[in-house]
């Protein structure tokens, strides 16, 4: 048995010290490690612990609290930033020529208004950007990128990518979209990059809007996260849309209770709020 500077013993890497230590993260960092997947959760924390030299997720959390740099690289271990643009193309294909027309427009003068959730280095709030930007028109829009890692959104914030980063391009839109001012380092043109504003949102804690979106992406970020947690997002997000707006996620996910919530699915990976969703909630 081992005990941290707090005097609290626990089982090294049990399931009362994990306990113990999903108390502490929510109390001292207001992050719910319990709305996580424990089986995934317990082992990349235990394995990030024992590589740090703790023998319990006791010490481990005593070692968090009180050194900045272990903090850090915790707080890296919670958010996944694997993002790619057109991160499988197909689907986004699929948004472009059979979903956006679907989606009921703006009033004229009204700004398109999209949200990509979970955004990381900004790659997927551009490929939106390029998209619209190619069928809207002569139609305003907006997209929001949000993230809970602050470092990662200083980067979605100040974008800037290299030639690999930028792999799943055509040539044709790599020249429309970007410039290379150093031959090495591609920056999204102004055309696109007025349009995208990053700020940092928790998808767990935070507020939802009311009604504000037309489309809303959130693509292989809620596979980390239990049933609970995934169905009060998704909530979240009908919330969030607009009648008549959609939902884009991960080409792997599915909502488990999408009915249940009111959205309608027009094809895979893609879930409608009704037009008449608010009426119909009401009646039930």
């Amino acid at each position: 048995m081992e005990s941290n500077i707090l005097g609290i013993a626990g089982t090294p890497f049990g399931e009362s010290d994990y306990k113990f230590l999903c108390q502490r993260v929510e109390l001292r960092f207001k992050i719910r490690l319990s709305d996580y997947k424990p089986e995934q959760m317990t082992r990349r924390v235990a394995s990030l612990a024992k590589q740090l030299g703790c023998a319990s997720f006791v010490s481990y959390i005593g070692l968090v609290e009180r050194d900045p740099a272990a903090l850090a690289q915790f707080l890296d271990l919670m958010t996944i930033n694997v993002t790619e643009f057109f991160r499988n193309t197909s689907l986004f294909d699929e948004l472009a020529n059979k979903i956006l027309p679907m989606v009921p427009m703006p009033p004229a003068g009204e700004a398109f208004a999209a949200w990509s959730a979970g955004c990381s280095n900004g790659a997927e709030a551009y490929t939106l950007a390029m998209i619209l930007q190619e069928r809207l028109g002569e139609r305003p829009y907006r997209i929001k990128g949000t993230d809970i890692d602050l470092t990662i959104l200083a980067k979605a914030g100040s974008p800037t990518f290299t030639e690999g980063e930028l792999a799943g391009l055509s040539r044709d839109r790599r020249d429309k979209f970007f410039s290379c001012p150093d031959d090495k380092t591609f920056l999204p043109k102004l055309q696109i990059r007025r349009n995208v504003h990053i700020s940092r949102h928790d998808l767990l804690a935070d507020p939802y809007p009311s009604k504000e979106y037309d489309l809303i992406l959130c693509r292989n970020v809620v596979i980390y996260f239990n049933d609970d947690a995934k169905n009060r997002i998704y909530q979240g997000f009908f919330q969030a849309l607009k009648p008549g707006g959609v939902l884009f996620v991960g080409g792997t996910e599915r909502i488990a209770i999408a009915q249940q919530i009111g959205y309608e699915s027009i094809q895979p990976f893609f879930y409608r709020k009704p037009a008449s969703a608010v009426k119909q909630r009401l009646a039930a």
